[in-house]
């Protein structure tokens, strides 16, 4: 069953300590207000990270620091899907990125991604052990002291720099006159970004350097009068690499969380997918297949039709989870009684939808099952069929 809980009471260096010391292998899932995110860790190290923020999406970095187009993001991703392969070694096959740059962009997406999350003081987490993607992802291997000595220093630098900087969609601008030949080659790069027009946000990705970097050195450069700050004007401008929204994207975001195995998540992809593109034949007939194969893995092995469902947290905890008001419903049938079948024949919507709640619930240890009456024991996310 999965280890699981809340960043209000288990804060999230401690938690990334612990996976740490205790030389985890499997995924750690954290959900937010707004955002989800997941850590896939190898013996204790982190080896990538996924997140629904399209600002820690890869396209983000590839098309926000100029590699790619928004058009030429979504050719690559096309062949990303037919070809079942990673994005960047794509690109390297292309000519147009080397091993190096992509080894640095995936890793800048890793760290920010994580030290994002020494900010969160709320957020539903639980770790799934042996929980491996099946598909590649690129490996980095990184040790977690480093994401939380300098995760830790940046989450204090960004409060303190607070007062100055209220977010990054400021718009910088120079001023007085800098003598450039006394910065150092990061600093000229950040200056000659500004352009009283980029706001800090695009001044990173035009310097591609991080956000943390650009904020660090425009708050020295106005407590010294160096620059001034003034509020955005107008609409925010579309995000890099999220520019576009076709239902291959909801189908790839699909196809990423099957590959996770967030088997519900996967679900709802589809489902937007359908109420967007209903009308597109070949938006639907994708969108069945991979429901099939969703529903193919969700029936793999099956539980007894007298197991019972109880609560594994207290009730008075139920109602601080993030779920979503489907959750909540089937939160409500469960009261240490009814049997799986009896839950799921009180449920509106279809047979896979409520199945894939449940499964979702058990998985993340929101509810579990009563042992002494349970024939076969939940395994967690490999084997996560219904009787």
């Amino acid at each position: 069953m999965a280890i699981s809980g809340n960043i209000r009471t288990m804060p999230f260096p401690d938690l990334m300590q612990w996976i740490s010391m205790s030389r985890k292998t499997g995924t750690l899932v954290i959900k937010g207000q707004r955002f989800t995110k997941k850590i896939l860790f190898t013996d204790g190290t982190v080896s990538a990270v996924t997140s629904n923020n399209p600002r820690e999406h890869l396209g983000y970095y590839l098309v926000g620091w100029g590699y790619l187009s928004e058009r030429e993001l979504h050719g690559f991703l096309e062949r990303q899907r037919e070809r079942r392969m990673m994005l960047g070694e794509l690109l390297v096959q292309a000519g147009r990125m080397t091993r190096n740059d992509v080894t640095r962009v995936v890793q800048v997406k890793t760290e920010q991604t994580i030290f994002d999350l020494m900010l969160w003081d709320e957020g539903e987490f639980f770790f799934v052990d042996d929980n491996q993607p099946r598909r590649e992802f690129q490996e980095l291997a990184l040790p977690v002291d480093h994401f939380i000595f300098e995760g830790a220093r940046q989450a204090d630098e960004r409060r303190r720099m607070g007062d100055r900087i209220p977010d990054s969609q400021h718009v910088p601008r120079v001023a007085r006159q800098l003598d450039l030949s006394k910065l150092e080659d990061d600093a000229r790069t950040i200056v000659g970004a500004i352009d009283g027009r980029r706001t800090i946000e695009q001044v990173a990705l035009a310097s591609r350097m991080t956000e943390f970097d650009v904020l660090s050195f425009l708050y020295q450069g106005l407590a010294v009068g160096a620059f001034e700050l003034r509020s955005p004007a107008g609409p925010p401008e579309p995000i890099p690499g999220a520019a576009r929204s076709t239902w291959q994207d909801l189908l790839r975001e699909a196809e990423n969380s099957v590959a996770l195995g967030d088997l519900l998540e996967a679900f709802r992809h589809l489902r937007r997918l359908r109420e967007r593109f209903g009308g597109v034949a070949a938006a639907n007939e994708a969108a069945s297949s991979l429901e099939a194969e969703i529903e193919r893995e969700i029936d793999k092995t099956p539980l007894a039709a007298n197991v019972i469902l109880e609560l594994a947290v207290p009730l008075q905890d139920v109602t601080r989870l993030n779920c979503s008001p489907d959750e909540g419903f089937v939160l409500s049938r469960i009261n240490g009684v009814y049997t799986l079948p009896q839950v799921l024949a009180q449920l509106p919507g279809s047979r896979l939808s409520n199945m894939l709640i449940v499964h979702s619930l058990l998985q993340r240890g929101v509810i579990k099952l009563r042992e002494s009456q349970a024939v076969a024991r939940y395994q967690g996310p490999k084997k996560t069929g219904f009787y």
